[in-house]
C-alpha cells in the first residue's frame, strides 16, 4: 500500500535484489490488522523497523555479527524513535498536522544530520546500506505531506534526500510521484533562486494526505 510505510520495505527489497510477493493486506496474521507486514515462511514480522531489522540480519553480509548489525540497526531505531517525531507532528488522535523538518539547526537532532552528512554521502561506510533506508524515508515522506516545506536549513539533508530519491529502487517502491515531490522541494532548497511560493514559512499543507499515510 503507497499509503503505509509499505514501500519503506519494498525499496529496501528493491536495493537487494531480494525477490518478495506482495499479498492482500487483509485479513492476516497482524495483531492490528494493518500494513507492512512481512510473512516469510513460518516467520511473521510486523512495524516497518522491524521488518528492515529481519531482512538485514537474514540477507545482509554486512549484519552478520552483533557488532556489525549495531553500526546500521542504531539508525533504524533512531529513525523511528526520534527522526519521526521530527518529521511529523501528530494531533491526540494520531492524524499528521504539520512537520519541524523545516526548523533545520533550531533542533539539534537536525544540526548534527546536516553536520554528519556535509561530510559523508551516506550514513555508514559511504554506501547506501539499510540505515539509509530507514532514515531516508522518513525524510522523503515528508514532502509528501507538505509539498512546498523550506528545506534551505538544512542544506545536506536536502541533498541526501535527493540523492536517495533519484535511485532506481527507490523509485519503483514509492513511485513517480512521490519521487517528483521529494525532487522539487530539495531543488528549491539547493536552488535558492527558486520561490517558496505564498504562505507562512512556504507551508502548504497537502491535505489529501494527512491522517493516511502511516496508517
Amino acid at each position: 500500500s503507497q499509503g503505509s510505510r509499505s514501500p519503506l520495505v519494498k525499496w529496501y527489497l528493491y536495493e537487494r535484489g531480494i525477490e518478495f510477493k506482495e499479498a492482500s493486506p487483509f485479513p492476516s496474521n497482524h495483531p492490528f490488522q494493518q500494513v507492512p507486514f512481512l510473512k516469510d515462511g513460518d516467520c511473521e514480522v510486523f512495524e516497518s523497523g522491524a521488518i528492515l531489522l529481519y531482512l538485514a540480519d537474514k540477507f545482509d553480509k554486512a549484519c552478520t555479527t552483533a557488532e556489525d548489525r549495531a553500526r546500521y540497526t542504531k539508525w533504524i531505531v533512531w529513525a523511528n524513535s526520534a527522526l519521526d517525531p521530527i518529521c511529523f507532528v501528530e494531533n491526540e488522535r494520531g492524524g499528521v498536522i504539520g512537520t519541524r523538518l523545516d526548523q533545520g539547526p533550531k533542533l539539534r537532532a537536525l544540526a548534527v544530520l546536516d553536520n554528519l552528512l556535509s561530510e559523508n554521502d551516506w550514513l555508514v561506510d559511504q554506501d547506501l546500506s539499510v540505515a539509509d533506508i530507514a532514515v531516508a524515508s522518513y525524510l522523503n515522506y515528508v514532502p509528501l505531506f507538505i509539498p512546498m516545506i523550506d528545506l534551505s536549513l538544512s542544506p545536506h539533508i536536502a541533498r541526501y534526500m535527493a540523492q536517495c530519491a533519484r535511485r532506481d529502487a527507490f523509485i519503483s517502491a514509492f513511485g513517480q510521484g512521490h519521487t517528483s515531490a521529494v525532487l522539487s522541494a530539495t531543488e528549491r532548497a539547493l536552488n535558492p533562486s527558486l520561490s517558496l511560493g505564498k504562505g507562512e514559512g512556504g507551508r502548504t499543507y497537502n491535505n489529501n494526505f494527512f491522517g493516511g499515510l502511516f496508517q
